[in-house]
């Protein structure tokens, strides 16, 4: 597994702090020609992933399902915008959560694409995060860059929110947000994965599997089905809205952060702690000094809160 790194360091300034958060959303662009002509703030749209550029510093594409030889050659056409002349240095995400197997021909196309154009990559991707898939597809994804060997930093993250803070994005709140929607809207999966947020409110501590299944109206093996289809599961949601319910407590300034963790039903305030940075890129105390300094600076253009309000809040898909 490649070796994870605290953040992206890299020569390039832009990766430490990629400047203010953008100001308009993401555009779906209709082809390959127009998002080769004008990528930045714009997506496109496959049958098995989604390619984006949120800024001439910062690509990235999120694929779901087994995608097959043909759609990764699409892919590969759309990833060569990256390495295109006029392309400056930048950082690079890949989300694979939603990966549920490996095409054997589409992996030996990818690997050769990219071996190809590595001398291209070594030039102008400065660091890339990855998001990795559960079980058998995620140990075939950590031994990709055997075969590959990247010239670049490589680091391997369990949340979208986690990746961003590792490339250092300052506007990680909204982009996690727009992405997991573009995604979702993409896959046409939003059901089960909205109702089930629905459910998971306060008090934390007694929505169970079974609780959350009885209220949807579902089993919990077809829950738990649903969920795992949607690249994600019923525990890992719950963490998520337990961290969304820390959120709004943290900006309380009387509550310690013991508190928060009972509140939120986490059983320490250790293991709140470590499911709170590993979800979002920070520690509590570090989101709750960050927001209260933007709060206490006044509004600002380009202000960001991070964490995971944006990845599986009500905001989110």
């Amino acid at each position: 597994m490649p070796i994870r790194q605290r953040t992206c360091d890299s020569a390039t300034p832009s990766t430490t702090d990629m400047g203010p958060a953008r100001t308009a959303r993401l555009r779906q662009a209709t082809g390959l020609a127009e998002y080769r002509s004008a990528p930045t703030g714009s997506y496109v749209v496959s049958t098995s992933f989604v390619v984006w550029c949120a800024d001439p510093r910062f690509y990235g594409v999120a694929i779901w399902g087994r995608p097959e030889e043909a759609e990764i050659r699409r892919l590969c056409q759309l990833l060569d915008v990256e390495v295109r002349p006029e392309a400056v240095p930048h950082a690079s995400l890949v989300d694979l959560r939603r990966l549920h197997s490996v095409d054997p021909l589409a992996f030996v196309a990818f690997a050769a694409h990219l071996q190809a154009r590595a001398p291209l990559y070594r030039e102008l991707v400065t660091c890339q995060a990855r998001v990795r898939p559960n079980g058998l597809p995620g140990a075939i994804v950590a031994g990709f860059d055997k075969v590959v060997r990247p010239t670049h930093p490589v680091a391997v993250h369990e949340s979208l929110g986690e990746a961003l803070a590792w490339v250092g994005r300052s506007d990680r709140s909204d982009l996690i947000e727009e992405l997991e929607e573009i995604v979702a809207s993409a896959m046409g999966e939003l059901n089960c994965v909205q109702r089930l947020r629905r459910v998971l409110v306060p008090p934390l501590s007694e929505v169970t599997l079974e609780s959350a299944a009885r209220q949807l109206g579902l089993s919990t093996r077809t829950l738990q089905r649903r969920l795992r289809d949607d690249g994600t599961s019923f525990q890992a949601e719950h963490a998520s809205a337990q961290v969304r319910a820390a959120q709004v407590l943290l900006r309380d300034r009387s509550l310690t952060l013991t508190t928060i963790a009972l509140e939120v039903g986490a059983s320490s305030l250790a293991n709140f702690s470590t499911m709170f940075r590993r979800l979002t890129g920070e520690a509590p105390s570090e989101w709750r000094r960050r927001v209260r300094e933007a709060a206490d600076a006044g509004p600002r253009v380009g202000a960001s809160e991070g964490g995971i309000e944006d990845r599986a809040g009500g905001r989110g898909p």
